[in-house]
């Protein structure tokens, strides 16, 4: 596992929602960016799922212990819980699934991992060290008191908070909530994403010819949403016009429109007129940042978010966790996190935020080959993009770390 020192991001501590649009919006710095597509996204609502729906769903609501974890007196071996001082007198048994309330002084029971066990057991004797002659029980080592014994409510106690609201749902937590008696979860409904394709010159499969370039964004982007915790529906291509372009936009109906390419302010770069077609307002207009300075994020009458990407592969997913990702958090519930950091392995100096992808290994962060903005090949290994601040960094600086989204 990669080794990453933790520290508090550093963004504006005035900016807020209320005057979100009172912010200088163009060519803002990146963490200004961040926040401002955070705190353009509310809650959507709620669902109540069941356990094994709600893994990768984010909690709406405190998670507490509906009982005792565990409820009984556990052994935790296979062996005898016995009672007293020895030798002891086997009396039966208690498997898992039964349970055996007392255990009188001078007597044993056999057991199972996961028996519950009499709240008078002085300490379970695993088979390995149990002496069994005639029906009596001698231990061929020196146990502690309460040995391989889980007392009630070691794990949790009844009403304790176990998880809190905003926690993203893992396997683990699921089955703490399983363990401690809770079958559904109150969990923040998550956002959709349509994503848009733009550009006449992909193609979508085969070997890309003279004049055309293979697609690569519409087998990533969705993934990408996934692995955020988003819905993503099924990629659309645009062509290369500004009709084209809003009416496509227009038959978007999902809380989020992520667009790749055609974001720059070229000839053949429809999307800021089709946003302004459309009536809608920008919250962020490009970014000081590199790769992926030309993109935006702004909303149309609908409610609806548009966030608009380049076209080139490393330049797209700059942008996408710059901006994307803030905003899935706004909407499911969750505030920005402290970001991990690692050291930088190498002197850069960098006129604006520069995000790489790099390889942490050791509380250093190793940039990759291939970090150009067209360029994939150097995300292959990578393990998170890096924030390079503007200016000069000496080896050893420390970065701040995105986390890849997947």
């Amino acid at each position: 596992m990669s080794e990453v020192n933790t520290q508090q991001h550093n963004v504006p501590s005035d900016i807020h929602k209320n005057d979100i649009h009172n912010v200088d919006i163009h060519n803002v710095e990146w963490s200004v960016a961040r926040l401002l597509a955070h705190r353009s996204a509310s809650p959507l609502g709620t669902d109540s799922v069941a356990l094994s729906s709600a893994i990768g769903r984010v909690l709406a609501d405190d998670l507490v212990a509906l009982q005792d974890l565990p409820p009984a007196h556990t052994s935790m071996m296979d062996g005898y819980a016995v009672a007293g001082e020895s030798p002891w007198t086997i009396v039966g048994s208690v498997r898992a699934g039964e349970f055996r309330i007392d255990l009188d002084s001078g007597t044993a029971v056999k057991v199972n991992t996961g028996a519950h066990i009499p709240a008078t057991t002085r300490f379970v004797i695993p088979d390995e060290v149990a002496l069994v002659e005639d029906n009596v029980l001698r231990c061929a080592t020196e146990l502690p008191e309460g040995k391989h014994v889980r007392l009630p409510g070691d794990e949790a106690r009844a009403s304790e908070l176990i998880a809190a609201k905003g926690t993203v749902v893992n396997p683990a937590v699921a089955g703490l909530a399983a363990s401690s008696g809770v079958d559904t979860l109150t969990v923040f409904v998550r956002p959709t994403v349509d994503v848009v394709v733009t550009g006449d010159e992909l193609i979508s499969q085969g070997i890309a010819g003279p004049g055309h370039i293979r697609d690569s964004l519409s087998v990533q982007v969705p993934a990408w949403v996934e692995g955020l915790g988003a819905v993503a529906g099924a990629p659309r291509r645009c062509v290369d016009t500004l009709a084209d372009t809003v009416q496509t936009l227009s038959e978007c109906a999902a809380h989020i429109i992520v667009t790749t390419g055609g974001t720059a302010h070229g000839e053949f770069d429809f999307i800021r007129s089709a946003v302004a077609e459309l009536n809608g307002t920008f919250i962020v207009d490009e970014i000081h940042m590199r790769p992926g300075h030309p993109c935006f994020i702004a909303q149309i009458p609908t409610g609806q978010i548009i966030v608009s990407v380049p076209g080139n592969p490393l330049a797209a997913l700059v942008s996408f966790m710059t901006l994307v990702d803030p905003l899935v958090r706004g909407f499911t519930g969750r505030t920005l996190p402290e970001l991990d950091t690692a050291q930088l392995d190498r002197h850069e100096s960098v006129d604006r935020t520069r995000i790489t992808p790099v390889h942490v290994h050791g509380g250093v962060a190793h940039t990759t080959e291939y970090r150009g903005s067209a360029m994939l090949r150097g995300l292959v290994n990578a393990t998170h993009l890096a924030v390079i601040p503007a200016g000069t960094n000496q080896p050893g600086t420390l970065l701040q770390l995105l986390q890849l989204p997947w």
